[in-house]
């Protein structure tokens, strides 16, 4: 008994595939995503490419505080230490509805791992914690 099995064929169902659950990964993100302003969601991109015999989707944002929005900051982040400054005696900034605020240290900001969440609830594989900076 031969089998024969048409390669390219096979090689656009998997590319179908994998950019389904990419561009579904991404939607779900947005839609997970914290709001504040609305620049993280609108972010939000998907690409899904060939690298050699491997098809890869990717869903990121390049905002620099969207890595800082998903981990968390501070003793809730990958350093576990409260934020302190480095060259002044006080951290200061504006908070809304509250004007300018001074502190000698923050504990920081909790995770809201939006973008894993997203994977995780629409991905037909398992998902593992992965971080890339």
């Amino acid at each position: 008994m031969d089998v024969s099995i048409d390669e390219a064929a096979l090689a656009r169902v998997v590319d179908d595939v994998v950019d389904d659950v990419t561009t579904a990964v991404a939607n779900r993100a947005r839609q997970r995503a914290p709001v504040d302003q609305g620049r993280l969601r609108a972010s939000i991109r998907s690409e899904t490419r060939r690298r050699g015999s491997r098809v890869v989707g990717e869903v990121w944002s390049s905002l620099e505080y969207a890595a800082y929005v998903h981990e968390g900051t501070g003793i809730y982040g990958p350093s576990g230490q409260p934020i302190r400054p480095k060259r002044a005696r006080f951290l200061s900034w504006e908070q809304r509805g509250v004007g300018r605020v001074y502190a000698r240290q923050v504990r920081g900001q909790r995770p809201q791992p939006w973008l894993l969440e997203a994977l995780r609830d629409v991905s037909p594989w398992p998902v593992e914690q992965t971080a890339r900076y």
